[in-house]
């Protein structure tokens, strides 16, 4: 009893409370993938940036590699409407972008840092006044709209208000040719001269076209589609001349604009004469001397209308249509220099993005440096392989160029934005340690490497496994449809059908279920990779692409059930390899670079469910539910098995009720906690339950279903080489765990050549023996856990904390070891190699949260010289941590840095719940440092999805085709750093007058003033927004605060300043946050900005007073470099934008209490003394 009081009133000191926070924040940083359901597209021009919005109210901006720019609409009336992006329109030139949503709003967004901010709103009543098209000034002063009644507004983009004059279609009847007697509908678009600024050209939805001429308010000249065919848009050419005019017929014609005469082929139909359907978009270049008509859709209505097709066709004759397997939602086409020469075709698709070279006469393909379709086939599992060496990662770039080699070398047009010089500095040196390397494994059998080291996720070589199985004459009608599929000049089957050409790569199709992959790995020091499949099958492969002694594909079997008489499995066959592959006269299988050594087929083929590689000694071992497989794939030949199912239990269906004694203790159980409900409930003293009363109730959690009921099931595997027969020599070991609680520990007996291998070879040099020692393994101990509760990790780590797993080749870590077991109820630590319990965590049932996965990361901030000693007087393990010399892995130094600062390194236990929360957890103590709301509870892919990197980064699919990056290292943060740098609005002084939105927001917990003492000259607004935010945070509310942001943080935006600007003291911001009691919810995944809103604009004149006696208390950094003047007072000019963020954050006590502290913060981005 006193143990346990003892222990719950220990706190952690202040010294290890600045510690936390100095090495661990939670953080969303960059997105990588594809957007998930795209549904506008906008390309500038003049700043050469590419704007995607989607349907859940996403917009993100993408420039050169490197610039990255995010956004979210956000529910005001909680309608779904107010997400959907329809329309994106670029004001040219100026970094600002419009979006038009579904419920009729236009919203004026801005960069700021890496985040756009909506800085003025335009909500549209009327059903006449529905929004049907958008075309932007050159000028960038007015913005025209044009609606569904068939009517022109102008918006002042300066003060975002509608003016004077409106172009009526009634006006407009007026004064077009008396034959064209019809309405003409909807405004389907509108298009600016680029000769004449103010001459606009205005398609109708009933064939109707006219020249407006703004200057003269009149009609200049009138176009009438023959037959009043119905319209769907205009492209201009860059002279102003001609424009070319598409129809929802399937048909289109180019018109001279000085000509209101119908041109020859006004009816030319490219896929008739059979009805076609509509064309969606239309650009017309040049390609050489020789025009160029790039359009979507056009298909024949009833043998083609289901293909989702571009079509490029060019004067001489040639003609591609680029066949798509989802949905075109827009395209564009860059141009050269301003001129007609068409250069680049973007499309977006409704789950990928395609770009092909209009230069070259095939029409090739460009590889794009972003918006990679991450589930082309569907994801099945994902690995991510962390401090991988330089030799390997070249050995698999260049397996990968093999690849890329009939890709377009044309240049990227999208060059947009600048990356700081610092910016680019800090990554060449965050690539040191080594790289990130995401791999997926898919429904087709195929494995992708994507290089997630920097902002990029780049893919660099795709891994396919599908061609070691299946029969032969299957393998060459398949090659021969690939191979006819690349050749876009084939013989077409009939003049009369469209040249299709097979396009993208999404392709959700698989030709059978038992080639997904399920479990992949792969070694960051040898390239040894390894895939495990749905029927049991384990492909091995390598990137030695120096060895000569190649052989032919091996083949080898290991039945676990073999001594069970009984069983009988009732699921799918296994995969047949296939016969020619066998053969001794075989060629090595090795595509593009990599060697596929051999495949193991464990028998019954039920799915891997786990896999442990270690490519030093030469072994891959497999588990599936019927128990597990170790194997020597160096020599091909299996080493050991063993069969994990219950005797008594040979169908493998499990226990259902595996953790439960009976049914009628169940039942005895449910009543006993109805009764004590109950008592609860009569005695009003009694209705929080201490800690101490609530103890014996350990669990409580639904029983589980028959899935998690397969305790046979093995979980976990694990290589290690550790002490497990004494405390002075380490042994190769294997470690596995199963659905029911029982961690197995075998001993492995490796011959003297294979154990020499972690250090230099013979010096004699001689050939290795004819006949190699077998590698022998036996059951050294077992563990069965009293709670029973499946097993989701097990890890082996010294004194110092990292897992011997991650130590280099001869390195045995500091003793002594110790050994974790996490199942999905508590975290366990035992010592090696008694093997008693030294402590545990019971996340259950304190906070009523399964655990998912676990990871040891490395987490490092510098300190002062004094914090380290007084952690040295405080932690004896804390300063070994601090003092460490080895330069391994783990990372545990304490080294001097510049300004007499000295790099601390930590080791801790990274854990996922099935709530989606993620934990940061000491060891051993097993003392929690963070707590982070990281995925939503109901996202269940993105939690089986995520996975850690060694320097406490995750990644896990916030779509089925985007990736979410986090940050819970303060050391390791990748982020957009780009920017786009904004152009100042002429007029932005305009923006002083209150609205009457912003005089009624008295209601909302956002009111701050700022005196305007005078008119000053106002800095521009580029330069306010593109430099970086400082920031500080009030201690008081940090330290029980999980997952703050701080100074990098990558929405600049977000962030908290304290300053003395006009009438906003420190004082006062102190005393508002004390006082604040509103909260706001948030939910969405998407959220990165929060909820922002602009409240003024002002250029202020103000005499600042800073005393630093009166802010003692409060940690300001960026106040710091004031020390030294002490009392000052300076008068400052600057022009402020201040913006508020409204969170709320709960966190948990330990006796179960839930706590909510608010905290508000203030932002703006640039301040003077």
């Amino acid at each position: 009893m006193l143990k346990f009081i003892r222990g719950k009133g220990q706190q952690p000191t202040a010294e290890r409370q600045r510690l936390q926070k100095d090495l661990f924040a939670y953080r969303k940083t960059a997105q990588h993938g594809f957007p998930h359901k795209p549904s506008a597209l906008a390309f500038d021009p003049v700043s050469k940036l590419m704007a995607i919005g989607t349907q859940t109210g996403a917009i993100k901006v993408y420039g050169q590699p490197g610039v990255e720019l995010y956004a979210q609409h956000t529910l005001v009336n909680n309608s779904a409407a107010e997400l959907n992006v329809q329309q994106l329109e670029w004001v040219y030139g100026t970094g600002r972008i419009l979006s038009l949503t579904a419920a009729n709003q236009l919203i004026l967004w801005e960069p700021v840092g890496s985040t756009l901010v909506p800085i003025k709103t335009l909500p549209f009543d009327g059903k006449l006044k529905k929004v049907s098209s958008l075309c932007c000034s050159s000028n960038n002063d007015v913005l025209w709209i044009g609606t569904e009644g068939g009517n022109i507004y102008q918006l002042d983009l300066h003060t975002f208000t509608i003016r004077e004059p409106v172009v009526y279609h009634d006006v407009v009847l007026e004064q077009v040719p008396p034959t064209y007697k019809l309405n003409p509908g909807a405004i389907e678009s509108i298009c600016q001269l680029p000769n004449a600024p103010n001459k606009l050209l205005i398609a109708y939805n009933r064939g109707l076209c006219v020249l407006w001429d703004f200057e003269l308010s009149s009609v200049e000249r009138a176009y009438i589609a023959p037959g009043h065919g119905q319209s769907v848009g205009l492209s201009v050419n860059m002279a102003g001349s001609e424009f070319s005019w598409y129809h929802a017929d399937g048909s289109y014609a180019t018109w001279n604009i000085d000509s209101a005469e119908q041109p020859q082929n006004v009816n030319y139909v490219p896929y008739g004469p059979d009805p076609c359907k509509s064309i969606n978009r239309l650009y017309k270049g040049k390609q050489g001397s020789n025009d160029v008509v790039v359009f979507s859709g056009g298909m024949p209505r009833s043998a083609y209308g289901d293909h989702n097709c571009v079509s490029v066709h060019v004067s001489d004759g040639q003609k591609v249509c680029l066949d798509f397997t989802s949905k075109v939602i827009d395209f564009f086409v860059t141009f050269k220099d301003d001129s007609d020469v068409a250069e680049v075709l973007i499309v977006l698709l409704e789950e990928e993005l395609c770009a092909y070279d209009l230069t070259d006469s095939n029409i090739s393909a460009i590889k794009a440096p972003y918006l990679h379709s991450v589930h082309a086939s569907a994801v099945t599992c994902n690995y991510l392989a962390s401090q991988v060496t330089q030799s390997v990662y070249d050995r698999i770039l260049r397996a990968g160029d093999e690849q890329d080699i009939d890709y377009s070398n044309i240049d990227w047009p999208i060059t947009g934005g600048v990356i700081p010089d610092d910016a680019a500095d800090s990554d060449k040196e965050d690539e040191a340690p080594g790289y990130e390397i995401l791999l997926t494994g898919h429904e087709d059998g195929s494995v992708k490497f994507w290089d997630c080291t920097g902002v990029l996720l780049k893919p660099i070589y795709n891994f396919k496994t599908d061609i070691i199985f299946g029969n032969e004459h299957e393998y060459r009608e398949d090659a021969a449809a690939d191979v006819s599929a690349e050749h876009p000049n084939a013989e077409q089957l009939d003049e009369g059908e469209p040249p299709f050409r097979k396009s993208g790569l999404f392709d959700p199709y698989s030709d059978d279920p038992r080639l997904a992959v399920k479990k992949i790995a792969l070694c960051p020091k040898t390239g040894q990779l390894i895939v495990g499949g749905t029927a049991g099958q384990i492909v091995i492969a390598d990137f030695d692409d120096t060895s000569e002694a190649k052989n032919s594909l091996k083949y080898n079997s290991m039945n676990l059930v073999s001594d069970r008489d009984g069983f009988v499995w009732k699921g799918h066959d296994q995969l047949n390899v296939r016969l020619n592959l066998l053969e001794e006269t075989a060629r090595p299988l090795t595509e593009n670079g990599v060697n596929i050594t051999g495949v193991l087929q464990v028998l019954p083929p039920a799915s891997i469910t786990c896999m442990a590689l270690e490519a030093n000694w030469g072994l891959v071992s497999g588990g599936t539910a019927h128990g597990l497989v170790l194997f020597d794939f160096k020599n091909f030949v299996p080493v050991f098995h063993r069969c994990t199912l219950n005797p008594n239990d040979l169908t493998g269906a499990g226990e259902q009720l595996s953790r439960r004694k009976s049914f009628k203790k169940s039942l005895r159980e449910s009543f006993r906690k109805l009764r004590k409900g109950r008592s609860t409930r009569n005695n009003p003293t009694n209705q929080v339950p201490t800690t101490l009363e609530a103890r014996p109730v350990e669990r409580q959690i639904e029983a589980r279903n028959t899935d998690d009921g397969l305790g046979s099931m093995v979980r976990c595997l694990l290589f290690a080489k550790t002490y497990v027969t004494n405390v002075n020599i380490t042994s190769p070991t294997l470690w596995s765990a199963t659905n029911s609680s029982t961690v197995s520990v075998f001993l492995l007996h490796l011959p003297p050549a294979q154990t020499a291998a972690t250090s230099v070879p013979p010096a004699s040099g001689n050939a290795p023996p004819q006949t190699p020692r077998r590698i022998s393994a036996q059951l050294a101990k077992e563990i069965q856990l009293k709670h029973r509760a499946p097993v989701v990790g097990i890890s082996i780590f010294d004194q110092t904390g990292c897992p011997v797993d991650q130590l280099n080749a001869g390195e045995n870590g500091t003793p002594p070891h110790r050994l974790l077991i996490a199942s999905e109820e508590q975290f366990k630590v035992f010592s090696l190699p008694q093997l008693k319990p030294i402590n545990k965590y019971k996340l259950t049932a304190h906070e009523g949260a399964r655990i998912r996965r676990i990871h040891f990361g490395s987490f490092n901030c510098p300190i002062s010289p004094e914090l380290l000693q007084s952690l040295h007087a405080n932690s004896p393990t804390k300063s070994t941590r601090s003092h460490g010399d080895g330069d391994g892995p783990a990372n545990i130094s304490g080294r001097s840095a510049a300004g007499r600062r000295e790099l601390y390194h930590e080791m801790a236990l990274i854990c996922l719940t099935n709530m989606g929360d993620i934990m940061v957890l000491s060891v051993p103590e097993l003392k929690r440092q963070l707590n982070a709301a990281a995925v939503r509870r109901e996202d269940i892919n993105g939690i089986s999805s995520v996975c850690f990197t060694n320097a406490g980064e995750a990644l896990y699919m916030m779509s089925s085709s985007e990736l979410q990056r986090i940050a819970l290292a303060t050391s390791k943060v990748v982020q957009p750093t780009g920017i786009v740098e904004v152009e100042p609005l002429e007029s932005e002084d305009l923006v002083l007058e209150a609205n009457d939105e912003e005089e009624s927001d008295k209601e909302k917990d956002v009111n701050i003033e700022v005196v305007n003492n005078g008119e000053t000259k106002e800095l521009p607004v580029a330069t306010q927004r593109s430099k970086p935010v400082e920031s500080s945070v009030d201690r008081n509310s940090l330290h029980l605060t999980n997952g703050v942001t701080n100074n990098n943080s990558p929405s600049r935006a977000n962030e908290t300043i304290t300053s003395s600007i006009g009438d906003i003291t420190v004082d006062s911001v102190r005393d508002h946050l004390n006082t604040t009691t509103t909260t706001l919810c948030s939910t969405t995944t998407e959220e990165t900005v929060g909820r922002l809103s602009v409240l003024s604009t002002q250029t202020n004149q103000a005499t600042t007073t800073v005393n630093m006696n009166d802010i003692s208390d409060i940690n300001i950094p960026n106040l710091m470099d004031l020390k030294s003047k002490s009392n000052t007072t300076e008068t400052s000019t600057s022009s402020v934008v201040i913006k508020s963020i409204i969170t709320s954050i709960s966190h948990e006590k330990t006796n179960g209490e839930s706590e909510i502290r608010t905290t508000r913060t203030t932002a703006h981005e640039e301040s003077e003394f």
